[in-house]
């Protein structure tokens, strides 16, 4: 079980990840500003540091830039930064020391797939598999990789129209249609390897058996993980 440092200034944000972490079996300890999070980081010794990027006082790109120059037991713990700015760039963080992005709002299943990557000593997995899984998708597609490549293309001009599928259904309440879209959707993410968003997709089906009200949250998680698929897809 690993222990992990959480700083985030929104309740509702700080509270989701350390659930997610939870859920992941570790530990987190959760803080609200990057001042908390350095002064933890002086003190105790973590195995992974999960720090916003915009938090008051301190934020979290200054807080990792203290910790990695101090004495203190976390000068190398790998770290990963959140935001909710969609043009952050991955590899300007990662000067800054970041390990990676995990771009707000996410999913349980993202936020998973990040701990597999960047915990030390994971495989690099999790049950759920990567955001996209190459070795999957050419298993689907016979190893062709332009077939793969192609296929991805379209995959990612379904994702951008995802949201106003779904809203319309929504606003509908049309179980008969999300459940019929699901269906098409999960046989895309199979042939692409996205092997997270098949998970997200799982758990959905799961609600809408389970509860008659519509699946709001299940939603929300859904569309977080195939935002994290889109920009994996790009990336």
């Amino acid at each position: 079980m690993a222990r992990i440092l959480v700083a985030d200034d929104n309740p509702l944000s700080l509270h989701f990840l350390t659930e997610a972490i939870a859920l992941a079996g570790h530990e987190s300890i959760a803080v609200a500003d990057g001042c908390a999070a350095r002064a933890a980081a002086i003190e105790q010794r973590f195995d992974l540091l999960v720090l916003d990027a915009r938090m008051p006082g301190l934020d979290g790109l200054q807080a990792l830039a203290d910790i990695r120059s101090g004495n203190g037991p976390n000068q190398s713990t790998p770290a990963l930064v959140t935001t909710a700015e969609a043009s952050a760039d991955r590899n300007a963080m990662r000067g800054r020391g970041f390990a990676d992005i995990l771009y707000k709002p996410l999913g349980i299943s993202a936020v998973h797939a990040a701990l597999a990557r960047h915990l030390p000593g994971s495989s690099g997995r999790i049950r759920a598999g990567e955001v996209l899984d190459d070795a999957l998708a050419a298993e689907k597609t016979g190893g062709n990789a332009s077939i793969i490549e192609a296929l991805r293309g379209l995959f990612a001009s379904e994702l951008d129209a995802l949201p106003d599928e779904l809203d319309r259904y929504a606003v509908l309440t049309d179980r008969e249609a999300l459940l019929d879209r699901l269906h098409r959707l999960d046989a895309s993410a199979g042939f692409c390897g996205a092997v997270a968003l098949g998970q997200a997709i799982s758990m959905l089906r799961k609600r809408i058996d389970a509860d008659s009200a519509w699946p709001y949250a299940a939603l929300a998680d859904l569309l977080a993980v195939s935002m994290d698929t889109r920009r994996a897809l790009s990336g």
